[in-house]
């Protein structure tokens, strides 16, 4: 028990800090690295039209010492907003799409029939909740529309690659 405890403050306590560390090592902070950070948060496209005068802007707040928290803060919700506006929706579909697929194939479709016949107890697999043949029909139905999901995911994303 305590082994696993502290395996589990290694991996969430310490190793994040020693990597921050190592970034600091290997990437000195300068003005410019910051800069490149903050801008980093705008889409490309953002950045190509509006990239010169808001790098203008952000080189001057760090150069007078008032980039502190709170204009990071902003600085970074502005530019989460911008990629989320910058979203196309089509491209969105066909992720989802791609994504419910696999969760249905893989997890719920591969994994459970697997789990059914290891005889493991129910747990948030589908097909392990019902008994009998009917485990395979839901195991086998849920790979079925996963496969389903994910052509239909990726003929979305093809028609929109060559539309583009």
């Amino acid at each position: 028990m305590i082994e696993s405890a502290l395996w589990l403050l290694f991996w969430i306590g310490i190793w994040p800090l020693a990597g921050w560390a190592i970034d600091r090592a290997v990437h000195p902070r300068t003005p410019e690295r910051r800069l490149a950070r903050l801008l980093a948060w705008y889409p490309a496209s953002w950045r190509e039209r509006h990239g010169a005068a808001m790098g203008e802007l952000l080189a001057d707040a760090i150069a007078d010492r008032r980039d502190g928290p709170q204009m990071t803060l902003d600085v970074a919700r502005a530019g989460v907003a911008e990629r989320f506006a910058a979203l196309d929706r089509e491209s969105v579909l066909a992720a989802l799409l791609i994504g419910l697929g696999s969760t249905m194939l893989f997890p719920q479709g591969v994994v459970a029939a697997i789990f059914t016949q290891l005889d493991v107890p129910p747990s948030w697999f589908l097909a392990l909740h019902v008994h009998g043949e009917a485990q395979f029909l839901v195991a086998g139905g849920m790979a079925g529309i996963g496969l389903l999901l994910i052509e239909r995911g990726m003929r979305h994303g093809r028609a929109l690659c060559l539309a583009r």
